[in-house]
């Protein structure tokens, strides 16, 4: 029997995954498990660790443990622009982005399609760390069709 090959494991941080694939077959060796992870120092689709760690000898044959970055943390809000949707719209894309809706305020405007967005609490492209509710203000024709869907309710 002879003794099995022993490789140098190549140094795979900060390559893109195809890189090291590429390297680690060139070496003899493979990818045995990606994990992914969030990580702001290294762009999306780059190793961040590995295991066994690079200069470090493997049998030939053997596998390779990574993470590979997903790019930086979705930790941060962007509030959409709402003006001149339909009230509809506006609850779906302030749900959509990760907020809530806070208040909704009537104002009277007859030059706008009913039920409007005319206005909103926090201006939109507004970067936050944590999602708030927006309060939103919608147009009717006319303050009484308001009071009348009150009492409909």
């Amino acid at each position: 029997a002879h003794p099995e090959k022993m490789v140098t494991i190549p140094d795979l941080i900060g390559r893109s995954l195809r890189s090291a694939e590429l390297a680690l077959n060139q070496s003899g060796l493979e990818v045995d498990t990606v994990y992914k992870e969030y990580n702001s120092d290294v762009p999306s689709g780059n190793v961040t660790w590995q295991y066994p760690k690079g200069g470090d000898m493997l049998k030939k044959g053997m596998g390779i443990h990574l993470t590979i970055s997903l790019g930086v943390p979705p930790n941060f809000y962007q509030v959409p622009n709402l003006f001149g949707l339909s009230k509809k719209k506006a609850v779906a894309d302030l749900e959509r982005a990760g907020f809530k809706l806070g208040k909704i305020f009537y104002r009277q405007n007859e030059d706008l399609i009913p039920y409007t967005v005319l206005d909103q609490s926090i201006a939109a492209e507004t970067v936050l760390e944590k999602p708030s509710s927006i309060n939103l203000t919608v147009s009717v024709l006319d303050m009484q069709d308001i009071f009348n869907q009150m009492i409909d309710k």
